[in-house]
């Protein structure tokens, strides 16, 4: 027989005692008085639950008399079912502690029959127990599901009367993973000796996990959608033109952004083509990584913001006020320490990091934006990779970098040297590389062979060649400037 106190542990019941102890006492059944002469004819070991009718008498000599009659019959306790039921008197209460009896009362409204449920349910055992709870827990975590996530934990140990904890570590065998198991950082763990004789404890952990992922994924979400929005509206920024740019300087000063104050731009871009073009999902989910990562690692110093243009990430610095002549060497420091946190996040990831310098105004955050690309190419051509490279760092190869980076002189490139390119991309390395060593030696036909280490007559033929492929003048100074520049040029890329 279940003790009266087990039984009083039934979620869903919220009952204080008026009169008594409750212990150990044996109850056998539930029985319902309609009114107060029922209670002669409730069986032994009973806990007598009585309707709001009845509870209205407590305070009266007609509930002394009918408390006599439970004890006599062998009532073990009386459970008042109407919150708003009076206190019994003095003499009920003698009776009741004198005799054995408990009085109970209900001390949140509650329809009968539930009531009545909950209690019965208790009593046929732990199977029907337990469905009761997981019931009961499943229906507090759909309605108080935006509570906070320790208020939810204590109310769930309370209806599954059970020690649940959120631990950083699974312990033990009723551990679950808040959010998928392998991207999971925290658990609930769910303790109680009983554990294998419940196996709602199994469900209502599992419940309980959910709902806190769920909730974690709301909270990330509305964290997240103003940065998402100031970085797409950042992101068209910089990709628009100069005609339909005041309407997004509107919506930039509405949302809070200081886009006419102070503006320095680093430029990230991930170094594994093959990833990229073999598997663009895998390349998206490493950026959006990359971007989380690198903006929680800036975070702490400034006012940074996330941007994106085609397919490198853009940390964008913000600042009312000029943040001074060593801004692009600090913003530099920062920006490492973020690569380096990405490469600790994401392991063997190569990236080409390059950070402009520091400019005002809308205009700025574009020449800003075009010297960290331009940054970019200077190490991509370099090699240097995990490593971000300042603008103002690039030393004598920063005039042909900045020159390279805008859209005009890459079409220029691009266009002068297509005749070279139509050769085969092994062909035009060794053709512009060639022409590049006999432009350098200024026209020297025996010193660039000596530079090539080939023969001269094999120089004089690979030149002649490659001028007959081109439509330039070799004459013509500004056509051989233009030759020159663009042989650098193509060394950036």
């Amino acid at each position: 027989m279940p003790a009266l106190s087990d039984v009083l542990q039934a979620p869903g019941l919220r009952l204080e005692c008026l009169a008594g102890t409750p212990g150990d006492q044996a109850v056998e059944q539930i029985f319902v008085a309609e009114g107060l002469l029922d209670l002669q004819e409730a069986p032994p070991g009973t806990a007598a639950v009585l309707g709001a009718q009845v509870s209205a008498t407590v305070d009266s000599y007609q509930f002394d008399v009918a408390l006599r009659l439970a004890v006599a019959r062998g009532v073990v306790a009386l459970v008042l079912a109407d919150p708003g039921a009076p206190p019994p008197t003095s003499t009920s209460i003698g009776t009741a502690e004198r005799f054995g009896v408990v009085i109970l009362r209900q001390t949140e409204r509650i329809n009968l029959a539930d009531l009545v449920c909950a209690l019965d349910s208790a009593l046929r055992g732990s199977a029907e127990l337990g469905l009761r709870r997981a019931v009961v827990a499943f229906q507090h975590l759909t309605t108080r599901r935006a509570a906070r996530p320790d208020e939810l934990v204590a109310d769930i140990a309370d209806i599954a009367d059970a020690e649940v904890t959120v631990l950083d570590e699974p312990v033990g065998a009723l551990a679950f993973p808040i959010g998928l198991d392998d991207d999971a950082e925290r658990w609930v763990v769910v303790r109680d000796g009983q554990a294998r004789t419940r196996p709602e404890l199994a469900l209502i952990g599992r419940l309980l996990a959910n709902t806190l992922a769920l909730s974690a994924a709301a909270e990330r979400r509305a964290r997240e959608l103003p940065i998402r929005s100031r970085a797409e509206l950042l992101s068209e920024l910089l990709d628009s033109s100069s005609r339909g740019r005041s309407e997004l300087l509107r919506r930039a000063r509405s949302m809070g952004l200081p886009i006419d104050g102070w503006h320095l731009v680093a430029r990230i871009e991930h170094g594994d083509k093959e990833l990229q073009e073999s598997d663009e999902v895998a390349a998206f989910a490493t950026r959006e990584e990359l971007g989380r990562v690198a903006l929680e690692a800036v975070r702490s110093s400034g006012s940074w913001h996330l941007a994106r243009a085609e397919r490198a990430l853009l940390l964008i610095q913000m600042s009312r006020g000029d943040p001074g002549s060593t801004a692009a060497a600090d913003a530099t420091g920062v920006v490492q320490r973020a690569l380096d946190q990405a490469i600790a996040t994401v392991p063997g990831i190569v990236m080409f990091c390059g950070v402009g310098s520091a400019h005002s105004g809308p205009t700025g955050l574009i020449n800003s934006a075009a010297e960290a690309r331009a940054a970019v190419a200077a190490v991509r051509a370099r090699n240097r990779t995990n490593t971000a490279t300042a603008f103002d760092g690039l030393g004598l190869r920063r005039t042909l970098v900045e020159w390279y980076a805008s859209h005009t002189a890459r079409t220029a490139v691009d266009t002068v040297l297509a005749p070279l390119d139509k050769m085969g991309h092994t062909k035009a390395t060794s053709a512009v590389r060639t022409l590049q060593a006999y432009l350098d030696n200024h026209g020297s036909l025996s010193r660039t062979a000596t530079e090539l280490h080939l023969h001269r007559n094999s120089v004089a033929y690979r030149v002649d060649r490659i001028f007959a492929e081109l439509d330039v003048d070799p004459d013509n100074p500004d056509d051989w400037l233009l030759l020159q520049l663009a042989c650098r040029a193509r060394g950036l890329t």
